[in-house]
């Protein structure tokens, strides 16, 4: 049987490259990253205040901005780094990725959800644990996009890390919000280093 006989794998049924799926992904979570700042307030729109006392007052919302933006950032680099140089995609995985873009566009929603409660001091605790979790949703299917992608080098122990960190998170989170905010934080900058690690154990 030549190769032309060959039936056509799932890959290759889809038709479906790369570099279209990078490029749907990457609107959608530019899309994502931009929403996140449509919740900040500016001073005129704050009452009349002076720029610190707003600024101070809005602290919390800020740094639920910042932590959703660097984690949106960290999923958009290593999903660059997931998909560069790979083969054609297969219906599965672009399911899976579409459910991780879906995870990851209503972090703009729970944020915004954080932020306010942060503010106000009301409800705080549980807008945390719901921040947590939606964080935690989006790293396994990131992680089991990493798998699918064929990525060998995402033992187990590895890809339960994320959902892990961010289930502690959802944990702290039900004694102190910011604290787990601050958890949400170094988790995503945990995984801003982590892409060379997959990178170098693929080429051995």
């Amino acid at each position: 049987m030549t190769p032309a006989d060959r039936p056509p794998t799932g890959a290759q049924r889809t038709g479906m490259s790369t570099a279209r799926l990078e490029a749907f992904s990457d609107a959608v979570l530019a899309v994502a990253a931009t929403l996140l700042v449509l919740d900040l307030k500016t001073p005129d729109e704050s009452g009349g205040a002076g720029i610190w006392p707003v600024l101070g007052h809005q602290l919390p919302t800020l740094a639920a901005y910042v932590t959703s933006f660097l984690t949106i950032l960290i999923f958009w680099v290593n999903h660059h780094g997931l998909f560069h140089g790979a083969g054609p995609v297969d219906r599965i995985t672009l399911f899976i990725n579409g459910l991780l873009l879906l995870v990851v566009s209503f972090i703009s929603y729970v944020t915004s959800v954080l932020g306010h409660a942060l503010q106000t001091g009301d409800h705080d605790r549980e807008a945390a644990v719901l921040y947590a979790l939606t964080l935690a949703v989006a790293s396994i299917c990131f992680s089991v996009l990493w798998r699918r992608a064929g990525r060998r080098t995402h033992r187990l122990g590895l890809g339960l890390t994320g959902p892990l960190l961010y289930v502690v998170a959802a944990l702290v989170a039900l004694l102190n919000a910011p604290a787990s905010l601050a958890l949400d934080a170094a988790t995503a900058l945990y995984f801003a280093v982590l892409p060379q690690t997959y990178r170098t154990g693929d080429r051995t």
